[in-house]
């Protein structure tokens, strides 16, 4: 088991993240992510402004090595990736709690990702925080979507964890 700590990514740390990606998507099947799809990677500007605006995580060792990242987009969509050689230790776990407490704190009433339909991991990882899979997305992820599709990935899904004591108009 690795010892690692979560924290908010410094500027120092974006680099790292598109190497995690790229790992991290040696996990997928070729049906679900094409191999001419697996170097494409969350832009480095958006990262930083993520970074900027406090919503960028990453999981880092004891040497400081950066084992895993989440992240905070627009509209409240979430990333999440951990290097494979430190998967299935509590680190996408972790990382998630972080945005979570993060969403939770700040009175954000809901927070969205896309994810594979097929890929048990993220869908239990996902769950286990109360994410639901929504049946029909709000139009700026069925637009992500769409594009997600266009691009080759197969079968995704949108979900969505809402907050109750943060709902709008309460």
């Amino acid at each position: 088991m690795t010892d690692y700590r979560i924290e908010l990514a410094s500027i120092e740390d974006v680099e790292a993240l598109a190497a995690v990606e790229r790992a991290a998507a040696t996990l997928f099947p070729e049906r679900l992510l094409p191999l001419h799809l697996r170097g494409e990677t969350v832009a480095p500007e958006k990262l930083m402004a993520a970074q900027a605006a406090g919503m960028l995580w990453a999981a880092k060792d004891g040497d400081g090595k950066v084992l895993g990242f989440a992240c905070v987009a627009m509209h409240g969509q979430v990333a999440l990736d951990v290097l494979p050689a430190y998967g299935k230790q509590g680190i996408g776990s972790a990382l998630l709690a972080a945005v979570v407490a993060w969403g939770n704190a700040r009175a954000i009433p809901t927070l969205y990702l896309t994810t594979f339909l097929e890929f048990a991991p993220s869908q239990a990882l996902y769950r286990k925080f109360g994410f639901v899979t929504l049946g029909a997305a709000p139009d700026f992820l069925a637009a992500a979507l769409r594009q997600e599709i266009a691009a080759g990935l197969g079968e995704r899904v949108a979900m969505r964890l809402t907050f109750p004591r943060n709902k709008v108009g309460k």
